[in-house]
């Protein structure tokens, strides 16, 4: 699949990729992964607690599964500027394009977090939970964006049809 096929749909997915597919679905639009990662939370034994995330090189993009989602699709990261919001290229874009081009697109409150460490300094997140999205920023560029699907004010997750 290529990239110029996949905008970036808040809450939905990506292009015909939708949250809430299974890994057999995936695959069979994507092919296998380039790479899978395992991770569980640090302080807990329960498998409920597990989630898969597939890279696609070629892409720049990961998809990610969760076992308490009876392993659906529940967050893509995006990090091509060939990737499009509203027809838009974001990647690559300063805090304060990224700021004014999401203010425009009225997708919600936008909240600025420093999320800086000792490797990257300048490491910044905005965030948008009405449409839970991402938007990661390295040096005062964007970098990454993450998204899912909605999730309401009691935590209930809202797939896609």
């Amino acid at each position: 699949m290529e990239k110029k096929n996949m905008a970036i749909l808040p809450g939905q997915g990506l292009g015909i990729i939708k949250f809430g597919m299974s890994r057999d679905e995936v695959r069979k639009i994507l092919g296998d992964p380039d790479e899978v990662d395992q991770y569980g939370y640090e302080d807990s034994d329960d498998e409920d607690d597990q989630t898969e995330a597939w890279h696609y090189d070629a892409l720049n993009a990961s998809f990610s599964f969760d076992a308490l989602d009876e392993w659906r699709l529940n967050a893509i990261a995006v990090s091509d500027p060939e990737f499009t919001l509203n027809n838009k290229s974001l990647i690559g874009l300063s805090r304060m394009e990224l700021q004014e081009t999401l203010s425009e697109f009225g997708l919600g409150e936008i909240v600025a977090e420093e999320w800086s460490h000792e490797e990257m300094p300048d490491d910044r997140l905005l965030s948008i939970d009405e449409v839970s999205m991402n938007f990661w920023m390295e040096d005062d560029q964007l970098a990454e964006i993450q998204w899912g699907p909605l999730i309401d004010e009691d935590d209930n997750v809202h797939w896609p049809e």
